[in-house]
């Protein structure tokens, strides 16, 4: 179940009532999982190298179809591996003066709620 799934939230912050770190449980915790994931290059975390997408070293490329083709790519092949609670149904990306952006529709895995995330890519 979607409730079920708990962790420390991202980005870290701390419970002022407890004084721990904050707690993020069910969808929230889910789209900050997809978001971290997307947020970290490859090989950036030593421990797990090959954790994170390549989405970032491809911000130099030309903004056409041939770039929205590989994002879309590069983030199902991701979130496939490393969030596999997630089940990406379609993405989408807009090009408008300079900055692009994906559209990022995901249903759970354990449960048929759907939702949608709008990351800024770069």
């Amino acid at each position: 179940m979607i409730s079920d799934v708990a962790g420390p939230g991202y980005p870290f912050q701390i419970d002022p009532t407890t004084g721990g770190v904050a707690w993020a449980t069910g969808a929230d915790k889910l789209r900050q999982n997809i978001q971290l994931i997307l947020g970290t290059r490859v090989g950036e975390r030593p421990m797990l190298r090959n954790f994170g997408t390549r989405v970032h070293s491809l911000v130099h490329d030309p903004n056409d179809d041939v770039l929205a083709s590989l994002l879309q790519s590069q983030v199902q092949q991701t979130l496939l591996q490393f969030e596999p609670r997630v089940l990406v149904t379609q993405t989408a990306i807009t090009q408008s003066d300079g900055e692009v952006r994906m559209v990022l529709n995901y249903t759970f895995t354990t449960e048929p709620v759907a939702d949608q995330l709008i990351l800024p890519l770069f």
